[in-house]
């Protein structure tokens, strides 16, 4: 006798007629001017032509996932969703044995361009987690603890390349699913003392760069011209930015190179520095305007599936906004998270790309 709830149905559901009028294009509209604005922060950052065309093409592919996916049935896809995981598992393995980079086994080398598989991972973590804790009409304890347990396997995996940053948002990719899913409370506050308790042994398994990261965020000026540059540059781009800013293409402390990483960790810096403190609050509402339209789509499901993966990617996406920016500022350790839609990187933007038509695939179907 089948267990499979309603999301599992294989039976056909009706798509509008009208599917072109019945897109969001409101959220289009806001993903696609965050890319565009994103393509002249990365040229402001980097005066590289050929950098930002090869982030654009990035862009078009991601555009072109998108809507591909905002147009499919999502239920037809949940057998998939459920093991796409092994996918990423299967990526985060290959980079470990034949990584593009040696140091870091961050990448693997596709010829003409890079593949990043702990970005991957983030985003089949999470709809694979979703499907498998919705996959049944009750949610049983040995649920929560299987995907818990993959999620830790998956941190582990990603932390060990070594990607702390990244490797913090797989794990919450993972958890979150768990939480929403109405995980006992109870059981929250023992996975909260665990993880205090456990705070020395990880601090022992950082690397030296690591722990000087966390080092120099109490104190910037302990090393100025080494841990503390990037810090101290970006507070200065900031800060010079005042009001208005100096004006696209006019910041000096980008233009003259003084901020590391401009175009992709820190190029939020780039973005006060030439547009101000109104500039920044107008991206700021840009990134809510997304979120809240996001949480518009998804607030009427009654599938659990829809519920977990949608409040799981908004509360990522507004995490890597917060977490970036204040970064930037020296609120919190430099840990190397991009500023989504902004900051170069072709994995990513595709990956945010391809979450962002899976929540609007949820209301394609009546």
């Amino acid at each position: 006798m089948s267990r499979s709830p309603l999301e599992f149905s294989l039976s056909s559901r009706m798509i509008k007629p009208n599917r072109w009028l019945n897109q969001d294009w409101l959220v289009l509209f806001l993903v696609i001017s965050l890319v565009s604005f994103g393509l002249m922060m990365i040229y402001s950052a980097s005066s590289s032509v050929e950098m930002v065309l090869r982030q654009g093409i990035f862009a078009v592919i991601g555009i072109v996932f998108m809507i591909y996916l905002s147009f499919s049935d999502y239920q037809r896809l949940l057998p998939i969703y459920l093991n796409v995981f092994w996918i990423g598992i299967f990526f985060l393995l290959v980079v470990l044995v034949i990584p593009s980079d040696a140091a870091t086994r961050r990448w693997i080398d596709l010829g003409i361009f890079g593949f990043q598989p702990s970005e991957l991972m983030r985003c089949v973590l999470t709809i694979s987690a979703a499907a498998f804790l919705s996959r049944n009409p009750r949610i049983v304890f040995r649920d929560w603890m299987i995907v818990i347990g993959v999620s830790f396997l998956s941190f582990y995996l990603v932390f060990i390349q070594p990607d702390l940053g990244t490797a913090i948002m797989v794990l919450i990719s993972g958890i979150l699913p768990v939480l929403i899913s109405g995980f006992p409370v109870s059981y929250q506050i023992i996975g909260i003392v665990i993880i205090l308790l456990s705070t020395p042994f990880i601090w022992m398994n950082l690397l030296d760069y690591q722990k000087q990261r966390v080092l120099t965020f109490f104190d910037p000026s302990s090393d100025p011209l080494g841990t503390g540059w990037n810090i101290i540059q970006s507070q200065i781009a900031v800060g010079s930015g005042s009001l208005f800013g100096k004006g696209f293409l006019q910041g000096t402390q980008s233009q003259l190179n003084f901020v590391p990483e401009s175009h992709t960790d820190f190029i939020f810096a780039v973005v006060a520095e030439e547009f101000g403190l109104f500039g920044v609050m107008g991206l700021f509402l840009v990134y809510l305007l997304l979120a809240f339209r996001l949480v518009m789509i998804a607030k009427n499901s009654n599938f659990l599936f829809v519920k977990l993966v949608a409040g799981t990617f908004i509360f990522l996406l507004l995490t890597y906004v917060a977490f970036n920016t204040a970064m930037v500022v020296g609120i919190l350790p430099v840990v190397g998270m991009p500023l989504p839609f902004l900051s170069q990187g072709g994995t990513a933007l595709i990956i945010n790309m391809i979450m962002i038509g899976i929540i609007l695939s949820f209301r394609r179907t009546v």
